[in-house]
């Protein structure tokens, strides 16, 4: 089996990860050669609150992930399928000599006054970056100056990061790149990191000619928010348009790609105007959950190389009508399957766990020898519950909240039936003949009935952990496919 690894540039890249893990937590593949993904950040602002919040989750995915197993299984596919390497980065890709350093210093700027030379070459320099440029601290960011980022992310010191990150890349590993184009260190950083892999052998990286011969896909965020006024910061969300421009100018002849996704939205909501660090830390958007999409289609897709020519492949994202709220119902058949019976299916597996698993844990699938000494207050539950909690409460949430809203599921309904939370997909009703018969069940005596049936069968091979995740999973699946014949 093979890796991708994902390079997730600044903070939007970083977002984008947030959707893949909660993606990959529900049972979402990355096709028949994929079952590792290696997700790398990079940014220089490393308090940045979106940064920090996803590589908690992803190392609580880690957590989860290192218990279970899925050789044993009978569908040999579930929660948590595919495993998350940080290849000992902490999801960081290290940029040399930005901590505690203005951008004037990085650049060496007054050395030439010391030279005797300021005035053709501070003169040049001052063209070239403002004195905010100069004065700008290095690990809040880039600040939206691509200009900026360009200079430090080309810096030999930093190759020499990435180079180490890729020492055990295979041929048939593949490569992602994701970054906004619109800001500073991802409009920046996506043309240079593939230029580096594609002249991988000149730079005489290990592994140089799998690297260089690469399938690499790529997602461009284009402008999908806004930002509010604030005289302090130095950000200005007038200047987007003008920097994806100018982008995507650039890029005509100057990427070498085989998939490419563009992904983009009108912008319906403000952000506060925070310049980085701990405040920034935006709702999880709609527009990142469909250019996580665009990672599940590339590998998918089953890409080659062509080392003679590169034919990019160009991809958009669309939904079925321009709705807000969009619920499953306005995603097209092919998104709708690739992740919407898993998200459903991890959606009631999260409020199951969080509602009503401790009212279970005297019934019979709890007393068959495989859980006979499993505590339910271990480690293995509590990240397990933690998980669930924060991908229905804080994900969802986020994503049902923000504008553009996605809404697949009625997270807060008061009801008694956990099926009728599903936004526009109706359950089939329940009939009296099937309630007296113990059938087709309400709510979650329905998911307790089919967990039952399913604990009879002969799971051999499973420890308690990958029995309690193989059963109700199993179970959760066969009353989706009862109630909503998906």
């Amino acid at each position: 089996m093979s890796k991708l690894y994902i390079y997730g540039i600044g903070g939007t890249g970083a977002r984008v990860l947030r959707s893949l893990t909660m993606l990959l937590a529900s049972g979402v593949t990355l096709g028949d050669k994929i079952d590792t993904i290696v997700p790398v950040i990079i940014d220089p602002d490393t308090s940045n609150g979106d940064l920090t919040r996803t590589i908690s989750l992803m190392q609580l995915y880690k957590k989860v992930r290192q218990h279970l197993s899925f050789d044993n299984r009978p569908e040999k596919k579930g929660y948590f399928k595919v495993d998350i390497d940080d290849m000992n980065t902490n999801f960081r890709l290290h940029l040399n000599n930005v901590a505690n350093m203005k951008f004037s210093d990085y650049i060496a700027y007054n050395r030439f006054a010391n030279q005797g030379q300021a005035d053709s070459n501070q003169a040049l320099l001052s063209l070239l970056f403002s004195d905010k440029n100069l004065a700008c601290p290095l690990d809040v960011g880039f600040k939206g100056n691509p200009n900026m980022g360009s200079i430090v992310l080309n810096d030999p010191k930093n190759t020499e990061s990435l180079v180490s990150l890729l020492q055990h890349f295979q041929s048939e590993d593949q490569i992602f790149v994701i970054s906004s184009i619109f800001g500073g260190t991802g409009a920046a950083g996506f043309p240079l990191l593939q230029k580096t892999f594609r002249e991988a052998e000149r730079l005489n990286m290990p592994n140089s000619s799998a690297i260089a011969n690469a399938a690499i896909g790529a997602v461009t965020v284009l402008p999908y928010f806004g930002l509010k006024e604030n005289s302090e910061s130095e950000i200005n969300m007038e200047t987007f348009i003008a920097k994806t421009k100018a982008a995507l100018k650039y890029y005509i002849g100057n990427l070498d790609v085989d998939n490419l996704y563009y992904i983009s939205d009108n912008i319906k909501n403000r952000y506060e105007n925070v310049e980085g660090a701990t405040e920034q830390r935006n709702k999880a958007h709609f527009v990142e959950l469909a250019a996580a999409l665009a990672i599940v289609d590339f590998a998918n897709s089953n890409v080659v190389h062509n080392q003679v020519h590169t034919s990019t492949s160009y991809r958009e994202f669309a939904v079925k009508a321009d709705e807000n709220p969009i619920s499953l119902n306005e995603l097209c058949s092919s998104t709708f399957g690739a992740v919407g019976r898993e998200m459903i299916s991890f959606y009631l597996f999260s409020r199951f766990l969080m509602e009503h698993f401790h009212l279970t844990h005297d019934y019979a699938w709890a007393k068959t020898p495989q859980m006979k000494n499993v505590s339910y207050n271990d480690a293995f539950f509590a990240d397990l519950r933690q998980f669930a909690d924060l991908y229905k409460n804080n994900w969802l949430k986020e994503l049902s909240d923000n504008q553009r809203s996605f809404q697949p599921f009625d997270l807060f309904a008061n009801t008694d039936d956990v099926f009728d939370t599903i936004m526009h997909i109706e359950p089939k009703k329940t009939s009296m003949l099937g309630r007296m018969l113990g059938k087709n069940l309400k709510g979650y005596p329905a998911i307790d009935s089919e967990v039952s049936d399913v604990s009879m069968k002969k799971l051999r091979g499973l420890d308690a952990y990958n029995y309690f995740m193989t059963v109700h999973e199993q179970a959760i699946n066969n009353v989706i496919k009862k109630k909503y014949n998906i």
